[in-house]
């Protein structure tokens, strides 16, 4: 399961928010602690197969291989600051935000989907908001590109692909300063963002 992004949800990552137990999970960089980082983990036996010390291991070569400074920093990181229970709050306070951005775009084509603390703006062709896949929606791009430019002019660094992720210790007020812009943006450009369906 690719928890690259995900695994910050809380403790277990997306898959125990699902109730799965993968046979194999990636993880991402924040578990390096701010060190650019990656790892892979899984059932036992799967992992077993890359144990140098016995016989006839896989070769797992890679970029942070033997990364000390990346293992510090992420145990570091973990058991001092991202704990799980900060995991939890930090998830609850991305829901509520993510609440806030569809109730601002409510009215309009501009919708947000996404879980916790990551998020994805979306301009769909026919204004259906009921996305369940990226692959479910043709998008009106050059909405999303305007998008993307108006929230850099507006201080806020938000993919071109419309992805946004929230970044530990924002305060409220950023959160608060950037829903502010969602709606101005939804103003400033109503004409090409009314809903074309219910």
């Amino acid at each position: 399961m690719d928890e690259v992004m995900t695994s910050r949800l809380c403790a277990h990552g997306l898959a125990s928010i699902r109730g799965v137990t993968p046979d194999l999970k990636t993880f991402g960089k924040w578990l390096g602690g701010g060190i650019t980082f990656g790892a892979f983990g899984g059932r036992e036996d799967m992992m077993a197969a890359y144990d140098p010390s016995q016989p006839g291991p896989l070769p797992h070569s890679g970029t942070f291989n033997n990364n000390t400074l990346a293992m510090h920093a992420g145990y570091a990181g973990l058991t001092e600051i991202y704990t799980p229970s900060v995991a939890s709050e930090f998830t609850a306070l991305g829901t509520e935000f993510l609440g806030r951005l569809n109730e601002a775009s409510r009215d309009s084509i501009l919708c947000f989907t996404g879980l916790g603390t990551v998020m994805t703006a979306h301009f769909p062709v026919n204004g259906e908001k009921d996305i369940r896949d990226g692959g479910d929606v043709e998008e009106r791009s050059e909405l999303k590109e305007l998008f993307w430019l108006e929230m850099l002019e507006n201080g806020f660094w938000v993919a071109r692909r419309g992805f946004i992720a929230l970044i530990l210790g924002t305060p409220r007020r950023e959160l608060d300063r950037f829903v502010d812009a969602v709606e101005a943006f939804i103003r400033r450009y109503e004409a090409f963002l009314r809903t074309t369906v219910g």
